[in-house]
């Protein structure tokens, strides 16, 4: 029977934590790989599954890799007075070289795996309902910069679709070229391309809150509110009634309950108060930026259609020893 070796959690980052929204959860740890934080980074991860294989004696068939959203990070993203350029730049760098580098980490790691990188996808669309979404995000996830206050809720909302539309399209070619870079290199060593890009076609439709979202929703009780006027009411008078539709969700909750409680016998500071609460809101509600049980499907069906490819030239089904991991 073929092992999965697991190391992936979310929140990772790829390489040295450096952004102040990262920095902030260094003195977080956890045990439940669902509550968001940097560390173990993406490359650490890669550590630990090199010395997994070195004492299991074997060597994984196919490694499942993603990452560099968290570089950039969620307040880049949701920040509607984030420059584009400033993000563009970032992007490059988070999911063009930094990607780059931990590709050459692993294909040197591991000479006869197969690689598969995957996609994003947008985060809002025109197809997003109702622009109270945007104040929410104004008001609970990023800096709350003087611009962002000044700007009425029509250039909210054009901002962040902006943002989502230059996130999608520069992360997308910033790792096609990371993958391409890599299989360039590895044949001009003689060794064969063994990257495998996957792009997830997610479309405006797809994304939060729009009419065929396959990103995890809340869960509402009868209302007349809209999803997203209901979003403003729970966040801005603390309820926990409404919750996300996920099925881990309970177990998250809890963790990041834990995690991110006020800490004993140390007195906060007024701004490290609310980068924690902050830090937990983001992770009672890490599930909205993931795909649901549907979004899954879609991710499975196109890495499934490499994988056929890889299955035909790679002979697998004449080989039953190797394994599989996901960094």
């Amino acid at each position: 029977m073929k092992k999965v070796h697991v190391e992936a959690h979310s929140g990772a980052v790829i390489g040295a934590v450096m952004a102040a929204e990262s920095a902030a959860r260094l003195r977080f740890t956890a045990t439940n790989g669902e509550v968001n934080l940097p560390m173990p980074t993406v490359n650490q991860q890669l550590d630990h599954a090199i010395q997994f294989y070195k004492e299991d004696r074997s060597s994984p068939a196919l490694i499942l890799l993603n990452g560099c959203i968290n570089d950039v990070g969620l307040k880049t993203l949701l920040s509607a007075s984030t420059p584009l350029d400033n993000l563009h730049a970032r992007t490059r760098q988070s999911c063009g070289e930094d990607m780059y580098h931990l590709l050459q980490r692993v294909r040197k790691s591991f000479l006869q795996s197969y690689v598969i990188v995957t996609s994003y996808y947008p985060i809002v669309s025109l197809q997003t309902d109702d622009n109270a979404f945007l104040r929410l995000l104004v008001k609970k996830l990023n800096n709350q910069s003087p611009e962002a206050r000044q700007m009425t809720d029509k250039e909210m909302r054009a901002r962040l679709i902006g943002l989502s539309n230059e996130w999608y399209e520069t992360s997308t070619a910033s790792l096609m070229e990371a993958v391409a870079k890599t299989n360039a290199e590895a044949v001009s060593e003689s060794s064969p391309p063994a990257v495998k890009f996957v792009e997830i076609q997610f479309g405006p439709e797809h994304v939060f809150a729009a009419p065929d979202t396959l990103l995890w929703n809340f869960m509402f009780a009868s209302t007349n509110l809209s999803g997203f006027r209901k979003v403003i009411v729970l966040l801005s008078f603390g309820t926990t009634a409404y919750k996300t539709n996920d099925h881990v969700r309970e177990s998250r909750i809890k963790s990041c309950e834990q995690t991110f409680k006020k800490p004993e016998g140390i007195k906060e500071d007024k701004d490290q108060k609310n980068a924690r609460q902050d830090l937990f809101l983001i992770c009672r509600y890490a599930s909205l930026g993931h795909p649901s049980q549907m979004g899954a499907l879609i991710y499975t069906e196109a890495i499934k259609a490499q994988l056929q490819q890889i299955i035909d030239n790679a002979g697998w089904k004449r080989d039953l020893n190797h394994a599989l991991t996901l960094p």
